[in-house]
């Protein structure tokens, strides 16, 4: 006769029934406190007591078994360009910050390179979610919005940022009122040689609401317009632009920057140049990184809010990850112009 020789599971990795033996509690408790329900009468005492023990014997969670007993992952998709800019990396950080406190693990895909280059979402979506925050993917949102009954139903979704899908919920910034209230500010000053920067590479070089604002003000107050055309948002290339605006004698009294990094580069390189910024030229910035307050000159910038932002698109998609039925909710933020030196010193041309 044979017989079959079953080995103890303590020889290998810790099961939950491990951490209820060790912390002399019941499984069926245990398993909730794993599971990270807060919504179960269950003291602090006994939590602690559980988590301490999962400690000692170094249990991980199975995130495929709780996927299938549970029906959820524990994962958030986040969908952000991962091209670097430090307001990217703001937003970013901010994020992770507010996912911190929870039991929810963020899955960063760059799905606007996906969608560009390949003109699909398969990479993303193999990432299993309960969730998915899109921030400012502007033609990937708006494709993925429209075949999201196709791609992804069951997934809660919601877009956030300077672009977003009005066929689903979304946290969007009015970047286009920040951008009239910085072109109105230049104008106010007196200012009639107003261009703006951004790079070629890029469709912000004529389009999207930082150009239509100032193309607007510019058609209103009946001036030419002029554009600066940098290859790409690096120090090296903003630099190789403004040293040809010094040398050809064709510097402008104002400049009006596509984001932050390109008016602190600007900024810097006019400076070495020995141009005097916020006397001899204005310069304003969008999104109101941290860094345009800590320079030479502090740099006018049109603050994006970040926190409000993030903490309304994770409380909407909560709710909707509670509750499958829940209805869209659409929320639009306004960002504040912050005027520092880089243009209160100018005067009229």
């Amino acid at each position: 006769m044979y017989r079959t020789r079953v080995q103890s599971r303590s020889s290998g990795r810790p099961t939950r029934d491990d951490v209820a033996r060790q912390a002399n509690i019941s499984g069926a408790t245990v398993s909730r406190v794993l599971s990270g329900r807060l919504d179960l009468s269950i003291s602090p005492d006994t939590r602690a007591k559980v988590l301490e023990a999962a400690k000692e014997l170094g249990y991980i969670p199975n995130s495929a078994a709780r996927a299938l007993t549970s029906g959820k992952t524990g994962i958030v998709g986040f969908w952000v360009s991962l091209e670097y800019s430090r307001y990217r990396a703001h937003v970013l950080d901010y994020m992770r910050t507010l996912l911190r406190g929870t039991d929810v693990a963020m899955a960063v895909s760059d799905v606007d390179e996906e969608y560009n280059f390949l003109h699909t979402f398969d990479r993303a979506l193999r990432v299993p979610v309960d969730g998915i925050i899109a921030f400012d993917n502007s033609a990937s949102i708006s494709a993925f919005a429209r075949e999201y009954d196709r791609l992804a139903p069951s997934i809660p979704f919601v877009s956030m940022g300077a672009y977003w899908s009005e066929l689903k919920s979304y946290v969007g910034v009015d970047l286009r009122q920040g951008a009239d209230r910085a072109m109105q500010h230049l104008l106010d000053l007196g200012h009639k040689q107003i261009a703006y920067v951004a790079p070629w590479t890029s469709d912000l070089i004529d389009s999207g609401p930082r150009y239509d604002a100032y193309e607007n003000a510019m058609a209103q107050a009946g001036l030419p317009l002029r554009t600066v055309a940098i290859e790409r948002v690096t120090f090296q290339h903003v630099k190789v632009a403004m040293i040809e605006l010094v040398r050809t004698k064709s510097l402008p009294k104002a400049l009006l920057c596509m984001n932050d990094e390109t008016a602190i580069w600007s900024a810097q390189a006019l400076s070495d140049q020995g141009v005097k910024i916020g006397q001899d030229i204005a310069i304003v910035g969008f999104d109101g990184i941290d860094e345009t307050a800590a320079c030479p000159v502090p740099i006018t910038t049109v603050r994006q809010p970040i926190e409000e932002m993030c903490s309304e698109a994770w409380r909407i998609l909560k709710a909707q990850m509670a509750d499958s039925s829940a209805p869209p909710q659409q929320v639009v933020l306004v960002p504040t112009l912050v005027v520092r030196e880089s243009t209160r010193g100018t005067s009229a041309d």
